[in-house]
């Protein structure tokens, strides 16, 4: 049938607006029309061709396309629901943190996967549905189109000049790489001395990766932890032991204040004794004079009745606790401490014998005591003990750095930069 004055048959032109020409026309006749004349086709809404019929939607030919389009569009339609059906069970599978986390990942499939739905369902539909923003969305795209230099994840950093740069992302890692106390420990004293100006979270986000075993191991918290409100209000005291390369031990009596987390006192001696305990006890006591304070140990056969030694005359002013009898609580403040003594400063575990072992201790303890302390800011155990902990504005210099960096950010021009101020940033 060949409709009006045109060449072509409206049942050809119907054929190619449904995409259904290869099914019921020659490959060769559809060749010979000119490309312009087939994108023609394909973009005029079927409407227009239906009503260029002379029975309308009831003609057979018309009836016959509309009946396999309705049956296709169905077919997609149960299809999108089932894929939609499957991306909820990952959500709820996964958790939506991880399931963003891994679409985060694949960013790029993810990118490609939105750009060809091809109007199936539309992009603000399957991204709520996925969990994901628009300005996420379009943050992952302008990522993958623009892929800034300047910037670690790629995104214009004159779009978001909050970003750290990827120079600032290469420092802070390789301070890590270096090695050091901690983590915490090497951000504090980077930003001290005015290596770094990135907060403590922006610092863990792009070191995560970087940390051991050990710092990623949970530790339980204890039920009724400890927490004074002052400087030497409450000392914890226990020993530990160390052994020479010679196999000689030796234990380390020490006692820590609660507050600073600061070694008040400590003596290394051969051998075990309720007397040694006290007398340490005793030292710290005249040395720092701290009125009423709560001296808490262990149940060790060393602190048993301590205060029925020579220390009667401090009675009234030291009240003896016993962990996990005079309170519900264990002794694990001082156990740490031996544990960073130990573990984060080796060289302990090299002593040829007493007098080297005192001398590692006494360098050992000195270095922790200045060195920062993940609770206490980033003052060190030294500086809040003698009451210095006021001097750093953390704060304030964050604020300074991140505005800094604002104004350098909205300035930069990557050797990738494919935006300009009037069309992009």
């Amino acid at each position: 049938m060949i409709h009006g004055n045109s060449k072509y048959p409206l049942e050809l032109k119907l054929a190619v607006c449904c995409g259904e020409e290869l099914k019921y026309y020659d490959r060769e006749e559809i060749r010979r029309i000119p490309k312009a004349t087939l994108a023609e086709w394909r973009k005029t809404p079927l409407a227009k061709f239906v009503n260029q019929f002379e029975s309308g939607v009831a003609h057979p030919t018309v009836e016959k396309y509309l009946t396999k389009r309705s049956e296709e569009s169905s077919l997609k339609d149960k299809a999108m629901m089932s894929y939609l059906s499957f991306v909820d069970l990952m959500k709820e599978s996964m958790g939506e943190k991880a399931f963003v986390g891994l679409l985060q990942e694949n960013k790029e499939k993810f990118i490609d996967l939105v750009e060809n739905l091809e109007g199936l369902v539309t992009q603000q539909e399957f991204l709520e549905h996925a969990g994901i923003t628009r300005s996420r969305y379009w943050d992952w795209r302008n990522m993958s189109i623009m892929e800034c230099t300047i910037t670690p994840d790629k995104v214009c950093a004159r779009r978001r000049p909050m970003k750290i740069t990827e120079v600032e992302r290469l420092l802070i890692r390789s301070l890590v790489k270096e090695g050091g106390p901690n983590k915490y420990a090497i951000w504090a004293t980077a930003l001290r001395d005015g290596v770094i100006s990135v907060g403590k979270q922006t610092f863990y986000n792009h070191t995560r990766d970087l940390m051991t075993a050990k710092q990623r191991r949970q530790y339980r918290r204890e039920p009724t932890p400890i927490r004074a409100e002052n400087v030497h209000d409450i000392w914890h005291a226990d020993i530990s032991y160390f052994q020479t390369l010679y196999g000689q031990t030796w234990y380390l009596y020490c006692i820590v204040d609660n507050k600073s987390r600061g070694i008040v006192n400590w003596r290394l001696k051969d051998k075990l004794s309720k007397e040694i305990s006290s007398k340490v006890m005793e030292e710290a006591y005249l040395k720092y004079s701290p009125g009423k304070i709560i001296y808490m140990t262990d149940g060790g056969s060393e602190n048993k009745k301590i205060m029925d030694t020579h220390l009667m005359d401090l009675s009234t002013k030291v009240t003896h606790w016993v962990a996990g009898k005079s309170i519900l609580a264990s002794n694990s403040m001082i156990e740490r401490v031996f544990h960073t003594l130990k573990n984060e400063f080796g060289s302990v575990h090299v002593a040829q014998d007493g007098a080297q072992l005192r001398e590692i201790v006494r360098s050992t303890i000195e270095a922790y005591m200045n060195r920062p302390h993940s609770r206490l800011g980033i003052y060190t155990p030294q500086e809040v003990m003698d009451g210095k902990n006021n001097w750093f504005d953390a704060k304030a210099v964050l604020k300074t750095a991140k505005m800094r960096r604002m104004q350098r950010n909205k300035e930069a021009r990557c050797k990738n930069c494919k935006c300009s101020v009037e069309n992009r940033c």
